[in-house]
């Protein structure tokens, strides 16, 4: 990575924070900042309360997924 490579903060690491991340990786360096350590699909969360078991389906901790797969910088914190 050369220092002159241009950087990109993110906030937030919902749907349109990782889209955009993914987006931007091949052109800048990104780092991603969210409050939450995982990923969580609200609108299903409803439907857990009926089967529990369905919530490991909705939600992911962020920083495999960030750091490993996408090759982005994740700091789990609050701006």
């Amino acid at each position: 990575m050369p220092p002159s490579q241009r950087r990109v903060l993110i906030i937030g690491g919902s749907f349109a924070g990782l889209c955009v991340a993914r987006d931007l990786k091949d052109h800048f360096l990104v780092t991603i900042v969210d409050a939450k350590e995982f990923f969580e699909y609200t609108p299903g969360v409803l439907r857990a309360y009926v089967k529990p078991k369905h919530l490991d389906a909705l939600t992911f901790t962020l920083y495999p997924v960030i750091e490993g797969r996408m090759g982005c910088k994740f700091i789990w914190g609050e701006v």
